[in-house]
C-alpha cells in the first residue's frame, strides 16, 4: 500500500513538472545562481581545508575523537560533520553508540555561509548574535549528552599522501551533490506553491523547511517583526532544511549509522535557538 501511494505521488509530481515547465526552467536557473553566488565561493574553500588537515593527520593533535569532529564540523560546515563522524566508524576509531550521539551535537553551518546571510538580513552586531546562538545550542546538547560518551584515545588515521587535485575533484564531487539537492528542493518548492497557491509567509516557511539558502532568500524580502525574523533564520539554520538531511543521511547509510539521532538533534537544537533568540 505504501509502494502505491509513493507511485502516486511520483507520478503526480511527474505530470507537474510537464504542466510547469517554464517554472521549472527558471527554478534550476535560480537554484545554479544560489549555489554559485551563495554557497560555492564559501563551501569550497573550506572543503579544500577540511581534505588538506585530514590527509596530514591533524587528528593527531588531539587525544579524543570530540574536539576533532566538532573542529572539523565547525571548519567545513553541513555535511562534513557526517562525512567524518561515518568515516571514523568505517576507520573503527570510534563505536556506532558514540557515532550516534555525536551527531546530536556537531552540526554547524558554515560560519562563512551564516555570515554572508545574516549580514543582509540583519546589523552586523545581530549577524554574530545568530551565528554564536546556533554554536552555542549545539554546545548546551553537548553538555547534557557528554557522559554518555565514552572518549577514548584517537588514534592517528592512515591518511593517503596529500594531492591537491585529488582534493579538489572529491570538493567538486560533494558540492555537485549540494548542486542537485538545492535545484531539487527548489524545484519542487516552487512547484508547491504555485499549485497550493501559497501566500509569501507560508511559502517562506516551506522553503526553510526544504532548504536553508531558499529560506533565507526569502526572508530578505519578507515584511516581519525582526525579532520574528531572528527567529525564523535561526530556526531554518538549526534545523537544516530537508536537502541537508537527505545529504547527511546518505552519508549515515554508508556506516549503517541511525539518522533518527540527527533529526533529534536539530529538534532540540530549533528549541534551544529559539529560546536563546527570545531572550538575548
Amino acid at each position: 500500500m505504501k509502494l502505491k501511494i509513493t507511485y502516486l505521488f511520483i507520478l503526480i509530481f511527474i505530470v507537474l513538472i510537464f504542466k510547469n515547465y517554464s517554472l521549472v526552467l527558471t527554478s534550476s536557473i535560480d537554484a545554479v545562481n544560489i549555489w554559485l553566488n551563495k554557497v560555492f565561493p564559501f563551501l569550497f574553500i573550506m572543503f579544500i581545508i577540511s581534505d588538506i588537515l585530514i590527509n596530514l593527520n591533524f587528528d593527531s593533535l588531539f587525544k579524543t575523537s570530540t574536539p576533532f569532529i566538532i573542529a572539523l564540523s565547525l571548519l567545513s560546515g553541513a555535511p562534513s560533520n557526517a562525512y567524518i563522524i561515518a568515516n571514523l566508524v568505517n576507520l573503527n576509531k570510534i563505536s556506532k553508540t558514540e557515532a550516534n550521539l555525536y551527531l546530536l551535537f556537531t552540526y554547524f553551518a558554515n560560519p562563512l555561509f551564516l555570515y554572508s546571510f545574516f549580514n543582509i538580513l540583519f546589523s552586523q552586531e545581530t549577524a554574530i548574535k545568530l551565528i554564536i546562538i546556533h554554536y552555542l545550542a549545539n554546545f548546551i546538547i553537548y553538555f547534557l549528552v557528554r557522559k554518555k560518551i565514552n572518549t577514548k584515545t584517537l588514534s592517528n588515521i592512515k591518511s593517503p599522501q596529500f594531492n591537491l587535485g585529488k582534493s579538489i575533484t572529491k570538493s567538486m564531487s560533494t558540492l555537485i551533490m549540494i548542486l542537485g539537492t538545492i535545484t531539487f528542493f527548489l524545484v519542487l518548492t516552487n512547484i508547491l506553491t504555485k499549485t497550493f497557491s501559497l501566500n509569501i509567509y507560508f511559502t517562506t516557511i516551506l522553503k526553510g523547511f526544504l532548504e536553508v539558502t531558499q529560506g533565507l532568500n526569502s526572508l530578505i524580502t519578507l515584511d516581519i517583526l525582526p525579532k520574528i525574523k531572528e527567529i525564523m533564520a535561526i530556526s531554518f539554520v538549526s534545523f537544516g532544511g530537508l536537502s541537508i538531511h537527505f545529504q547527511v543521511k546518505c552519508l549515515l547509510d554508508e556506516a549503517n549509522l541511525n539518522y533518527k539521532y540527527f533529526l533529534k538533534g536539530r529538534i532540540f537544537q530549533v528549541l534551544i535557538a529559539i529560546v536563546l533568540t527570545i531572550i538575548s
